[in-house]
């Protein structure tokens, strides 16, 4: 009997001069060194497929990364592939009509990357937190809640208020955010679940300590968002310098790095954490690796392997 399958394999990992004028700046090290990164899946049916579709995100430009497609296999022959400019990240989709019993279908597609180690800024005490009211429209939406990130609840308000440094500048407000996931966030893999759930749990791995730093953020009116990289993610928020340039910092929640700074240098795959996707009316909070099969009739499970595998978090700082 002909059966339909839709296969996902949720990937948690964390522009160009166009971008640079619209979101500002990362500090990071004035150069970093080019990787090649590679990314795609294997596909193996058992029986006549018939309609499969795939989709992932891919590396692009943004103002702290470089990235450059150089090669790609695509098999088999019948296969299509495109790719689909997202707001916050790129897209390939993968289109093949049909494969044959015992058929296996791949993408490969490599990548030049290059970005460097984040720094911390050279002068921290100089940075302020934007203004409401001069932010555009690509910046004013990191100030709204987010799917798992309730920036509104009243917990999330409540927590952020107790926390406020009368007098303070922007750079030791923020870290004040930072400071409570650390003492009272433990780090513990398990499901996504949220700022309010970690709140109300203290426990949570890269993606609760992110999300709940992010909802405090914008709880205290500081544009943050979530960085993606394979594995792995992160968070960053808005700053400006004394010249009034926009500048993203971003923040390591895992281990024990200071405050601003962090090893990481996986290719950053997608900033954002509210995706508009075709066909899909809610907001999502990452973009996943998803393989779907219209009409699938063997006997025996298709395989699908994502590229690159399951990462892992940033090593210890000593």
């Amino acid at each position: 009997m002909a059966r339909q399958l839709c296969l996902a394999l949720l990937a948690v990992l964390c522009l160009s001069d166009l971008a640079l004028a619209q979101f500002g700046a990362v500090e990071t090290e004035a150069a970093g060194e080019t990787d090649l990164f590679e990314t795609g899946f294997k596909l193996e049916v058992f029986g006549p497929t018939v309609g499969v579709t795939a989709t992932f995100p891919v590396p692009t430009e943004w103002e702290d990364q470089k990235a450059k497609l150089v090669g790609q296999e695509v098999t088999p022959a019948n296969a299509s592939i495109r790719f689909v400019d997202i707001e916050g990240t790129r897209q390939a989709r993968v289109d093949i009509p049909r494969m044959g019993a015992g058929e296996t279908a791949q993408v490969l597609l490599r990548y030049q990357v290059q970005r460097a180690p984040i720094v911390a800024p050279s002068a921290p005490e100089s940075l302020t937190i934007p203004e409401s009211r001069s932010l555009d429209r690509n910046q004013r939406k990191y100030l709204l809640p987010s799917p798992l990130i309730e920036s509104r609840d009243a917990k999330i308000i409540e927590t952020a208020k107790s926390l406020e440094i009368d007098g303070g500048n922007g750079w030791n407000q923020v870290k004040a955010y930072y400071d409570f996931v650390h003492e009272n966030i433990t780090y513990e893999n398990g499901p996504m679940k949220g700022a309010v759930a970690a709140l109300d749990d203290g426990r949570g791995d890269c993606e609760e300590m992110t999300t709940l730093f992010v909802a405090l953020c914008r709880a205290g009116d500081v544009p943050a968002r979530t960085v993606w990289v394979p594995g792995h993610c992160y968070p960053e928020f808005l700053t400006k310098t004394a010249d009034g340039t926009n500048r993203w910092v971003a923040v390591e929640m895992t281990n024990n790095f200071p405050f601003g700074q962090s090893p990481e240098k996986r290719p950053i795959l997608q900033k954002g954490d509210s995706f508009r996707l075709p066909g899909n009316r809610k907001p999502q909070h990452y973009v996943k690796q998803e393989l779907a099969i219209r009409d699938y009739k063997g006997t025996t499970s298709p395989v699908i392997t994502w590229l690159p595998p399951p990462g892992k978090e940033p090593p210890r700082a000593d």
